[in-house]
């Protein structure tokens, strides 16, 4: 009867011991999913970024390649607040868009990549030269490569080994605004009670964000969050 107890105990003990060594990997793997140092960080990973290390800051990174009738409006504010953001720009945008890309950069903001053509998809080598395709477009308007691939809905490990190859650090986000859908008060309660210090939040230039993104500011704010850049918010 007492060597079935110890047995019992043994087994207890190793059940304890292959959970707390479960345990620790997952959360090692969390923390190095969601690290906010940029290069180390990803080559470790394998992966972007989705949150930076700022306890102030929120940043937004607005994806700008289709619907971007809003962005003047969205801009004006913007420099009536004086906030500085991330416009991931594609590089299709950027050749036929070169006045507001140029005033996007004039007015301080930072100009990331979507690449070129953002809903390709393929191995490293077609990622690769459709990033190379995007740098040169941005490039020839700003007189700037970008710093950032945000790399949006694609394969997120093949993105990050693109990245490395032009010294870019690959992004993605910690909230989607989902600004395609759904009023400006929907995109307004998506961000309510669900953002925190070192955020991205993606957004895209909608009529209905750019409504909503005067009380988006006043929230952040009364939060005590600053709107900032990508750069800003995983470098702070």
């Amino acid at each position: 009867m007492i060597r079935g107890t110890n047995m019992n105990k043994k087994k207890k003990s190793a059940a304890l011991y292959v959970n707390i060594v479960l345990a620790v990997i997952i959360a090692g793997l969390y923390l190095t999913l969601v690290s906010p140092y940029a290069m180390d960080a990803v080559a470790t990973s394998g992966l972007p970024i989705y949150k930076g290390s700022s306890k102030d800051c929120v940043a937004l990174q607005c994806t700008v390649t289709w619907d971007a009738a809003a962005i003047p409006s969205i801009l004006d504010l913007l420099k009536e607040r004086d906030l500085r953001i991330t416009f991931a720009v594609s590089g299709e945008w950027a050749e036929r868009n070169g006045g507001m890309l140029s005033r996007m950069a004039a007015e301080g903001h930072e100009i990331a990549t979507l690449g070129y053509s953002p809903t390709l998809e393929g191995g490293l080598s077609s990622i690769k030269s459709d990033l190379k395709r995007s740098i040169n477009a941005i490039k020839s308007v700003t007189g700037s490569a970008p710093q950032l691939f945000c790399c949006s809905g694609r394969n997120s490990s093949i993105c990050a080994r693109a990245a490395a190859q032009f010294d870019l650090t690959p992004v993605m986000c910690t909230l989607d605004l989902v600004c395609a859908n759904g009023t400006a008060n929907d995109i307004l309660t998506r961000v309510i009670g669900n953002t925190n210090g070192g955020d991205i939040l993606l957004v895209s230039p909608t009529a209905a964000f750019a409504q909503a993104l005067p009380d988006i500011l006043d929230y952040l704010a009364s939060e005590g969050l600053t709107v900032a850049s990508v750069s800003s918010t995983i470098y702070s």
